[in-house]
C-alpha cells in the first residue's frame, strides 16, 4: 500500500495492524496528540452519557458520579498503555509499561493536547506541510481550530475531579501505568523540540502557493487542487 504513494496519511486506532501497510522501502511515522489520562477519562464519562450512535452508549451514566463511574466495570483500565503495547485484555504489567515506552520513543512524533499549537507547528515542520490551496484562508481556518476546535473543551464547564478528590484518586488507580507513560511523553514533547530545530517557525507558510487564488500558483512538483464538496441533499 505504501509503495503505491496513493495517500500521504492513515487514520487507524490500529497502530500493530497498520504496520502491514509499509515495507522497508516505504516508511511510516506515527503521529497524534495525547492527552492527560485523568482529563480523557472524565471526558470518557460525560461521552457515554450522550453518544446515541455508539454502541458503548450508557445514558444511566447522567445519574451516576464521577467516582461511581471510576469504582465501576465500565471504566477504561489504561487504555494508552494497552493500546501501545497490544495488550488489550489481562492484567498489566511493568513490561507492558516499557513496550509501550518504547513504542513512542521509536514510532512516534509525539503532540500534547495542552500544547496544541506548538503540537501543529511541529508537525508542519517534520513533515514538510505548508498552505497549497489558498493561505489566507487556510491560516484563518488554522486559527480557529487551535483556538476552539471540536476538542479543545474550551467551554465544557461540566465538574472535573480535583488531586486528592476520591473520584480522582479512583481514576488514578484504573490509569496509574497511563499516568507513567503520560508523563514520559511530555518528557519526549520537550525533547523532539530539537528534531525541528532547524525548520523556520511558520513551515506552512514557507514556499506557500493558492491554486485558488486569481490567477492560481502551484508549486514545481505540481498540485491537484481540491474541489469543493457539494451536498446534494
Amino acid at each position: 500500500f505504501a509503495d503505491s504513494g496513493l495517500a500521504d496519511a492513515v487514520v487507524t486506532p490500529f497502530i500493530y495492524e497498520a504496520n502491514e501497510l509499509f515495507t522497508k522501502t516505504a516508511k511510516g511515522r506515527l503521529f497524534t496528540v495525547f492527552r492527560h489520562p485523568i482529563d480523557r477519562a472524565v471526558s470518557m464519562f460525560y461521552y457515554l452519557q450522550v453518544a446515541t450512535w455508539e454502541p458503548t452508549y450508557k445514558p444511566e451514566l447522567k445519574e451516576w458520579s464521577i467516582e461511581q463511574y471510576a469504582k465501576s466495570d465500565i471504566v477504561e483500565n489504561n487504555w494508552m498503555t494497552r493500546q501501545l503495547a497490544n495488550a488489550l485484555s489481562g492484567d498489566l504489567a511493568d513490561d507492558h509499561l516499557k513496550i509501550a515506552m518504547e513504542v513512542i520513543r521509536r514510532k512516534f512524533l509525539v503532540g500534547l493536547m495542552t500544547e496544541i499549537d506548538k503540537t501543529m507547528s511541529r508537525a508542519e515542520q517534520f513533515f514538510h506541510w505548508n498552505f497549497h490551496v489558498n493561505p489566507v484562508n487556510q491560516e484563518k481556518c488554522r486559527e480557529t481550530l487551535m483556538g476552539g476546535g471540536a476538542n479543545s473543551n474550551s467551554k465544557n464547564k461540566k465538574e472535573k475531579p480535583k488531586p486528592g478528590d476520591p473520584a480522582y484518586e479512583a481514576l488514578s488507580w484504573q490509569n496509574n501505568y497511563d499516568l507513567q507513560l503520560y508523563a514520559y511523553i511530555e518528557k519526549l514533547f520537550e525533547e523532539q523540540e530539537q528534531l525541528v530545530a532547524d525548520m523556520p517557525d511558520e513551515y506552512r507558510m514557507v514556499d506557500s502557493t493558492c491554486c485558488k487564488c486569481d490567477p492560481p500558483t502551484f508549486p514545481p512538483e505540481g498540485f491537484e487542487c481540491p474541489v469543493a464538496v457539494v451536498n446534494d441533499r
